[in-house]
């Protein structure tokens, strides 16, 4: 069995078109690219408000370890802390046995304690609606590219269906005269 084959000589040759690749893209690249780099955008500044939140949170961190560490109440101990010169050792700090001072500065951290929970709660419940706004767009453009593509599929069913052609009217008396006849047929058995 021969399995090479030979062309004659002066038979036509193949020819390629190639796409000339210094073409600027299409219209359709060009909008694909712009959607493409407005995504990207939309994604670096959600991890840059990320980024920030997560900030926060290693801070107040910080801060809760801190005041942990040297005491509830009391007030993280810095480096730069020195002690205040000339203290005349007769002298008392004002307001040392106050109850009710005691009891304001601890509604007060109370407050505060608070105030920055609900900071935080507030700061997640914006990053889940952002994330559910981001989930929408893209559901959004899903069913726009599924609405175009049933309407291409629809108008190519339409494009392939030959046209009906208009049927032979009977006027209504006809069929009024015909009617008692075509009972009698379909009952007798007789053709139309």
């Amino acid at each position: 069995m021969n399995t090479t084959i030979t062309f004659p000589p002066g038979a036509p040759t193949l020819k390629l078109v190639r796409s000339n690749v210094s073409n600027p893209p299409s219209e359709k690249w060009a909008a694909t690219l712009a959607e493409e780099r407005r995504r990207l955008q939309e994604d670096q500044e959600a991890l840059r408000e990320r980024e920030a939140n997560l900030r926060d949170y290693e801070a107040r961190l910080r801060s809760l370890q801190a005041e942990l560490e040297a005491g509830r109440g009391a007030p993280p101990v810095t480096a730069r802390a020195t002690a205040a010169p000339f203290l005349r050792p007769t002298s008392r700090a004002p307001f040392v046995d106050d109850a009710a001072l005691q009891a304001g500065w601890e509604k007060f951290h109370r407050a505060r304690e608070l105030f920055e929970s609900e900071q935080a709660h507030l700061r997640d419940d914006r990053i889940v609606l952002h994330d559910q706004q981001a989930e929408v767009k893209e559901r959004e453009v899903a069913v726009a590219e599924r609405e175009r593509r049933v309407a291409e599929r629809e108008q190519l069913v339409i494009d392939a269906t030959p046209p009906i052609a208009p049927e032979h009217t009977i006027s209504a008396v006809t069929r009024l005269t015909r009617a008692p006849f075509n009972m009698a047929r379909s009952v007798f058995g007789g053709k139309k």
